[in-house]
């Protein structure tokens, strides 16, 4: 009887030593609020590119055509002059050898025979090929890379976003060498020094966001615009080859340049007028950890159960009280185990590894209830224990979202 006992006692500690925490991956869909809401009543937005730099091109193509003007007027000019003074060096050539062959030959012996004066023909002067800068068409790349997510693209009683484009900028295309990792034919992989061609450029945007109203919520250059960005060309193993390529190649890698650099800006202007006045929906991975166990967690189960239910539906307008509803009751049931926490007996039920688990459930449960300071409270109490990688990066996750959503919140309040 006693030795029934005791295998008894002993089956029920290693239970309750060996509690197999698992997690749950549930996909959230909802939609991000805004960090500086507009007013409810505007519902449309108007993307507008202006290229103020056109201005300067058709100043380029005036100066082009007034240096090609001038050159032809030049040549035209030296042209009549040569033809001018030729006439006369034939007329003077002439004369003198006429002179000259009415010499006696003893005359002619000591006497050189007149030449015709020489004289350089007139060559028109080179204008340099001009290279405009790459041109858009705007309304396209307005509608291409700016959409305010939550408002429709209509011109009434609209949010407008005003883009200028003020040029591309880069500095002279010079040669440099950088250090780099090279795999050989026989796989071993070396360092070696090859050679580039580098040039800084940038491409200044001008923001205005404007109320329909009239009132400015932006009206500034774009600050990661105003920031420059290094191109280097492909690499070659030698001065000689990187030359030969570059003259081929520099033109369209110019333009490809010029095109790159407004399109990243661009983007990054969307992602940034999205993050302060859009409604963009977004998904977020949530995970819930839960004691995966035949006996003594049902509650646990059914606190999965329940956050499952939640996380499905909470994102969306129509079903987030439901969502709300199911999340609470998940919470009710993590929080009478947390009653029950005693992380330093490693029998108990809720001992140090089902706490983390608690602690993690609760605190992203409560961003998503929008009660921040109790999520803040579950991740301070997290600190006291030391916790996994997987832990780590779950706890990171949660506090990277409670701090955005806390600020987001509050701004829509």
């Amino acid at each position: 009887m006693k030795n029934i006992t005791l295998a008894l006692f002993l089956l029920l500690s290693f239970s309750a030593v060996s509690q197999n925490i698992d997690y749950a991956n549930i996909k959230v869909d909802y939609i991000r609020l805004p960090l500086k809401p507009v007013s409810k009543d505007v519902v449309n937005y108007q993307p507008l590119i202006i290229a103020d730099y056109l201005q300067k091109i058709e100043q380029q193509k005036a100066d082009q055509q007034a240096a090609s003007a001038k050159a032809e007027a030049d040549y035209q000019q030296a042209l009549k002059q040569y033809w001018s003074k030729r006439n006369q060096d034939s007329l003077l050539y002439e004369n003198s050898l006429n002179v000259w062959f009415r010499l006696t030959p003893q005359q002619q012996a000591v006497t050189p025979r007149p030449q015709m004066p020489s004289s350089t023909v007139p060559i028109k002067a080179i204008t340099n090929e001009l290279v405009l800068e790459k041109t858009f068409n705007l309304d396209l790349l307005a509608s291409t890379n700016i959409k305010l997510e939550g408002f429709s693209k209509l011109p009434e009683k609209a949010l407008i976003i005003q883009m200028n484009l003020s040029g591309f900028e880069k500095d002279e295309a010079k040669s440099t060498t950088q250090k780099k990792q090279i795999k050989r034919t026989d796989g071993k992989t070396i360092d070696s020094t090859v050679f580039v061609y580098q040039f800084n450029y940038r491409h200044i945007i001008k923001l205005k966001i404007i109320q329909p109203d009239g009132k400015f919520l932006t009206d500034e250059a774009y600050g990661p615009s105003l920031g420059f960005s290094t191109y280097s060309s492909k690499f070659f193993a030698n001065q000689v080859d990187l030359d030969n390529y570059w003259r081929t190649a520099q033109a369209s890698e110019i333009g490809n340049t010029q095109e790159k650099i407004v399109t990243d800006n661009l983007k990054s202007i969307n992602e940034m007028i999205n993050s302060n006045y859009g409604y963009v929906p977004q998904s977020r991975q949530v995970v819930v950890g839960y004691v995966n166990e035949k006996k003594l967690y049902d509650d646990f189960k059914d606190a999965l159960s329940n956050a499952k239910n939640a996380y499905a539906i909470i994102g969306k307008k129509e079903t987030n009280a439901q969502g709300l509803d199911y999340l609470q009751k998940a919470v009710a049931t993590w929080e009478t185990a947390m009653k029950e926490s005693n992380p330093s007996n490693k029998k108990a039920r809720v001992d140090e590894d089902v706490t983390e688990c608690l602690l993690m459930d609760l605190s992203e449960a409560y961003v998503w209830l929008n009660d921040f300071t109790k999520a803040q409270e579950y991740l301070t109490k997290l600190d006291a224990f030391k916790l996994s990688m997987k832990e780590k990066n779950i706890k990171a996750g949660t506090k990277a979202f409670l701090t955005d959503q806390s600020i987001r919140v509050a701004a829509n309040k």
